[in-house]
């Protein structure tokens, strides 16, 4: 069950445009300073460290099995990887053109990553796609058609592929089939008000949180896409929600109106996803 009691802690601040919560091995957090290209830990004490940087903007983060952090760079284009405290492309264009401004990502059990791309979509301009790419670093555009999608998140079973679709102020839901593409998208739940939904993530009863940039909650979805309950954020602007603690308890929160991170200590226990090293 949801806590709706919860209190909202500060972790830390002073973030130039905080984004892509994640978390490593031994449960740290990371995340992205999207307007200075930083990618930024903080430990266990709250300590603050800005490890390197992308030289671009980055958007979202995730963590493989193996340690090995993967980076969607908005401004660069490209889908990056840091290995070995080394930061390379792994992908930068789909059918000769360059990849429409990456923005978040998942991994598929697979191994294959979900990638959005907003790039030039707007409200008015349903151009937004979603890339999958293998680990062979081959690349397919598995949807298209999109008013800025963003968050994204799979279903326990790998069944569903749930997107914040921003500037059409809905979240949708995609029937993943074997091979990996898409189909079927319905929308899942709207969210009015606002900017619109930014970054989500899933818990284990099926509930969906998202980031509802613009109105500073965080509404919470139940698998058949009714409101539950509407969370703090901590600021107006929440960008990016995620699980950490040892109990995958805590609800992380990225929010750019006071450039910081918040905390919320929660009943339900977040969906661990694919391929996460925790």
């Amino acid at each position: 069950m949801i806590a709706l009691d919860a209190t909202i802690e500060t972790i830390a601040a002073g973030f130039a445009f905080p984004e892509g919560p994640c978390f490593d091995a031994e449960g740290c957090c990371h995340l992205v300073e999207m307007t200075s290209g930083w990618i930024t830990r903080i430990g266990p004490s709250g300590n603050v460290d800005r490890l390197f940087n992308t030289g671009g903007h980055p958007n979202g983060l995730v963590f493989d099995r193996a340690g090995t952090m993967w980076i969607a760079e908005a401004g660069l284009g490209k889908l990056m990887k840091f290995e070995g405290g080394e930061l390379s492309d792994v992908v930068g264009e789909w059918g000769g053109e360059p990849l429409q401004g990456p923005n978040d990502l998942v991994f598929h059990p697979d191994g294959a990553i979900y990638l959005t791309g907003p790039g030039g979509s707007n409200v008015d301009k349903a151009v937004g796609v979603i890339y999958r790419i293998e680990q062979d670093g081959s690349i397919e555009r598995v949807a298209d058609g999109m008013r800025f999608p963003n968050g994204l998140a799979l279903s326990a079973d790998a069944s569903l592929l749930y997107v914040a679709e921003t500037c059409a102020q809905k979240v949708l839901v995609f029937e993943v089939n074997e091979d990996g593409s898409l189909s079927d998208p319905e929308d899942f739940a709207p969210t009015p008000g606002g900017v619109g939904g930014d970054g989500v993530c899933l818990d284990t009863e099926g509930n969906l949180y998202v980031a509802h940039f613009g109105t500073g909650t965080i509404p919470v979805f139940s698998p058949e896409g009714e409101l539950l309950e509407k969370l703090p954020a901590g600021g107006m602007k929440p960008t990016n929600v995620a699980f950490g603690g040892s109990a995958y308890q805590e609800l992380w929160i990225t929010e750019v109106e006071t450039s910081a991170v918040f905390q919320l200590v929660l009943g339900s226990a977040g969906l661990k996803p694919f391929n996460d090293p925790r």
